[in-house]
């Protein structure tokens, strides 16, 4: 349990309610979804505008996205040109992008990278695990302060510049501003 005793996803989830109806209207999350899962279908919902996927689809990206290639595995959290059996998709742009799980040994097991079609897995890690990815997002809806943070900071350190993003609210639909860093 998190602040006032309410899971992360739980929190986004009053929080769509409330604040952006449409977006909460869009969840199309079945009675059975848990977790990260409950959020499915939800538009823009993850900074910058990816969408979160239900459990099924996840399972249709993974098996259309991997690569059977045989490949020397890299720790997780290290940057592929390739979609490895390793990444779970969790998330979508609907351009191509993702933004996924890597489930590959190593300190950073279980953390959520994104995937950019053109150039694969390059930029540092966004967030250490799905659980601080939804606490984050939660946090900045709540406050107002710019989810990615931790990222933006860990970028900085190995010489990229990335963008913080803030949540707004227009016609009822959430939506996230980038702030450069």
């Amino acid at each position: 349990m998190t602040q006032n005793g309410l899971q992360p996803w739980e929190r986004i989830h009053n929080w769509l309610r409330v604040n952006a109806s449409r977006t909460f209207g869009q969840i199309t999350a079945g009675p059975d979804a848990t977790d990260f899962w409950r959020l499915a279908g939800a538009e823009n919902l993850i900074p910058a505008r990816y969408t979160p996927l239900s459990f099924e689809d996840s399972g249709r990206e993974r098996s259309r996205k991997r690569t059977d290639l045989e490949v020397e595995a890299e720790p997780a959290g290290t940057t592929s040109g390739i979609f490895l059996g390793e990444f779970v998709p969790i998330a979508a742009n609907g351009m191509g992008d993702y933004l996924f799980v890597d489930e590959r040994p190593g300190p950073e097991s279980g953390c959520v990278r994104e995937w950019d079609v053109d150039e694969g897995s390059r930029l540092p890690t966004l967030w250490p695990s799905p659980h601080a990815m939804l606490t984050d997002i939660a946090r900045s809806l709540d406050t107002g302060e710019p989810a990615l943070r931790g990222h933006a900071d860990a970028a900085e350190a190995k010489f990229f510049r990335v963008s913080v993003y803030v949540p707004e609210v227009h016609d009822a639909r959430l939506s996230w501003q980038r702030l450069p860093t």
